[in-house]
């Protein structure tokens, strides 16, 4: 599959550290091959209907937002768990859509 990254994806992974931003862009390259892997889950959030990938490990607790689109996997946001499903955060999603 291609992978299109919005702009507004990238400025959010530019809020995390370098370490943290490579272990998310590495995540994200496999949703090439795999975008409807075990840890992603459709989520209907505030009216919204967005696949979300969810990094949980030692040093992730990130939240990767994305929709298919024929053979494109669109990464519309990244965000911490604390901050991925806000009211602001959802609002921000959506406008990348």
């Amino acid at each position: 599959m291609k992978l299109d990254i919005r702009e507004g994806a990238v400025e959010d992974l530019k809020q995390f550290d370098k370490e943290i931003q490579k272990l998310v862009r590495d995540r994200i390259e496999e949703l090439r091959s795999s975008p409807l892997g075990k840890n992603t889950s459709l989520l209907n959030k505030q009216g919204l209907e967005i696949f979300r990938l969810k990094l949980k490990t030692d040093e992730l607790d990130h939240r990767v937002f994305f929709d298919l689109n024929g053979d494109t996997v669109v990464v519309l946001g990244v965000e911490h768990r604390d901050q991925a499903y806000t009211p602001e955060s959802i609002k921000k999603i959506k406008s990348r859509r």
